[in-house]
């Protein structure tokens, strides 16, 4: 994360791991900071937040400026669960499934380690991340040696 020169944070709902020391950390160190956007049905699309709209049900809605993710950026991906692969079980939306393929960022989960299993189910068009950030490890799906 040091050197990507963005980073596309969520925000955290219903019991994902909280960002915000993340964003603080990115945004003291000049990086530009963007955040998911939902719509139905579609690929995330990432937004340099100018305000947020909240919603009855759902997380907050950024509105601002769209942003294309590049190689050598970061996107953090949250999940309900991870697997031992790098696969992930989120609220449902298929949104990083769909959005996951044709980014170039780097794609980082992020969770606690009670959030880790050895397995999860699988649907051709899941896409698991490439590294997962954990309260006790990093644990690479790359076969990368982690520094």
């Amino acid at each position: 994360m040091k050197a990507a020169p963005r980073l596309a944070l969520y925000r955290a709902f219903d019991g994902e791991v909280d960002t915000s020391l993340i964003e603080a950390w990115a945004t003291e160190t000049g990086k530009d900071v963007v955040y998911p956007r939902q719509e139905p049905g579609a690929p995330l699309s990432f937004l340099r937040v100018k305000t947020w709209s909240t919603r009855a049900r759902g997380p907050d809605r950024p509105e601002g400026e769209r942003v294309d993710l590049e190689q050598g950026d970061v996107v953090v991906v949250p999940g309900v669960a991870f697997d031992f692969e790098g696969y992930r079980l989120g609220l449902g939306g298929g949104h990083y499934d769909r959005t996951l393929p044709t980014c170039p960022a780097l794609a980082i989960g992020l969770a606690f380690e009670v959030q880790r299993v050895p397995r999860l189910p699988r649907e051709p068009w899941d896409q698991p991340v490439d590294l997962l950030v954990t309260e006790l490890d990093v644990y690479d799906f790359l076969g990368r040696e982690i520094l």
